[in-house]
């Protein structure tokens, strides 16, 4: 039986609109999902609270700045910050040497670089075997280390695992990173002569600093206010820490309110996902990678 063109017409239409349909199906895409919406709907099992013990609420002239110090990478310079903190042995000192893009450092009595306190220097605790650090989630690897991630939040880099078997003393290193918003101990050219004073890292100071330095913890809230410190060696108008204190001894209306999120958590694998901070096992940049917290509730990701 012959068809008319005309009903011809009507198969051929049918017969290209069908796939066209099925392909619009299949074409359609599900929602992308921002960075800041996988850390919304992250479940409460991916967060942790700060331990109050560990952290040090420093009050500058623009604001409150809140430091998790981190006894599991630097026990013995966490304490003796402890110790000073809690003898007010900080309070009113000078940011005495803020260099931009690098560190603003304090801590020193004199104001000039050559002081200190009563108690012993610090042997050095630059880096840690891997095996000592069990809380190390690498995410890939970059420019500067064989692989880059975090400790419980906090930015490190370590040497390749399969460096063990190669070592005579079976020794594979993880340090922290000298990224924005890392807390470090200043020093003389003995590596052991750390003291009282310290440094907060205001630029990507990992290729000179990373492995020399004592890295004992990271702002996770009030870094806005440590945007302002004057800057100069030294500053013509230096910035003064007004008082720090140790968060567990300050009254309950004080205590900050702070949650990180996990960063061995699926959550952070996602969001890390989303920000596209990782591709084919490298990270682009693991200083502009902020580890998600929630201050007062508020979800903070810089």
């Amino acid at each position: 039986m012959k068809l008319s063109i005309a009903a011809a017409a009507v198969l051929v239409a049918v017969s290209i609109a069908l796939p066209a349909a099925a392909r619009k199906d299949k074409d359609e895409k599900t929602p992308v999902l921002r960075p800041v919406d996988i850390v919304s709907a992250a479940p409460a099992d991916a967060w942790r609270p700060i331990d109050l013990e560990n952290t040090i609420l420093m009050d500058l002239p623009q604001g409150e700045v809140v430091i998790e110090m981190r006894p599991d990478i630097a026990p013995k310079t966490v304490a003796q910050i402890k110790t000073l903190v809690r003898r007010h042995f900080y309070d009113d000192l000078n940011f005495h040497r803020v260099i931009e893009g690098f560190v603003a450092q304090g801590g020193d009595p004199k104001g000039d670089g050559t002081g200190g306190s009563d108690l012993p220097d610090i042997p050095a605790e630059f880096t840690h075997d891997t095996k000592e650090i069990p809380d190390f989630a690498a995410i890939g690897r970059d420019r500067m280390a064989a692989r880059v991630g975090f400790i419980d939040g906090l930015p490190a880099a370590a040497q390749p695992e399969s460096l063990r078997s190669f070592r005579e003393d079976k020794h594979v290193e993880v340090w922290g990173a000298h990224c924005p918003g890392v807390m470090s101990m200043a020093r003389a050219t003995d590596p052991n002569s750390a003291n009282s004073q310290f440094f907060l890292v205001i630029g990507d100071a990992r290729q000179n600093l990373d492995r020399r330095y004592a890295v004992w913890g990271w702002v996770v809230a009030g870094f806005d206010n440590t945007r302002r410190i004057a800057r100069g060696d030294p500053p013509k108008r230096p910035t003064p820490i007004l008082r720090m204190r140790i968060a567990a001894d300050v009254p309950d209306n004080e205590k900050p309110h702070v949650q990180v999120m996990k960063t061995d958590s699926d959550s952070f694998r996602k969001y890390l996902e989303a920000a596209g901070a990782v591709k084919d096992g490298f990270v682009r940049d693991l200083c502009s990678i902020k580890t998600p917290r929630k201050v007062n509730g508020k979800i903070e990701l810089q």
